[in-house]
């Protein structure tokens, strides 16, 4: 394996070089095949894919709550704190055999490139400018952030609001 290759990472180096995306996972399926052992972990009336989802979340607020004075800052913006500073990571999570996801390590400069082709890049950095853009006029007219109006596919999982 060429380690220097950025499409060969842990996370997709059984895929060939190809990243595994949650939407190509045949998780329902799998959910099915093991339906009785499963249902002890995942909530009744819960898909799979949202029990998942619930745990990634959860992940990605602990996250943030540990590192939020060191990793979200604006560094060397005179006034500025913790809460106004925004930083795009991506998160590498492993999902086992029970679905139980595991957090494996945060990127300060993920690589975009070998997951999602540009026009889907474009709609997605657009959409967190809108959210920035919200957010900023809010605090700078004193007032709440959340709820916002701009979130589009964008959900909050950490808010100290």
């Amino acid at each position: 394996t060429d380690y220097k290759n950025q499409a060969s990472h842990l996370s997709n180096l059984s895929q060939g070089g190809k990243p595994l995306l949650m939407k190509d996972l045949p998780l329902e399926q799998h959910f099915q095949e093991n339906k009785e052992r499963l249902k002890q972990r995942v909530p009744q009336g819960v898909t799979a894919v949202d029990h998942m989802k619930s745990q990634m979340k959860s992940a990605v607020n602990h996250f943030v709550q540990a590192f939020q004075n060191s990793s979200f800052t604006a560094r060397n913006i005179e006034g500025y704190g913790a809460e106004n500073g925004f930083t795009l990571y991506g998160i590498d999570f492993i999902v086992d055999i029970d679905l139980d996801v595991w957090f494996i390590e945060p990127q300060w400069s993920p690589g975009m490139r070998q997951m999602i082709n540009p026009t889907n890049i474009e709609e997605m950095l657009s959409s967190m400018f809108h959210i920035v853009e919200e957010v900023q006029g809010r605090q700078s007219r004193g007032k709440y952030v959340l709820p916002l109006s701009s979130l589009g596919e964008w959900e909050v999982v950490y808010s100290e609001e």
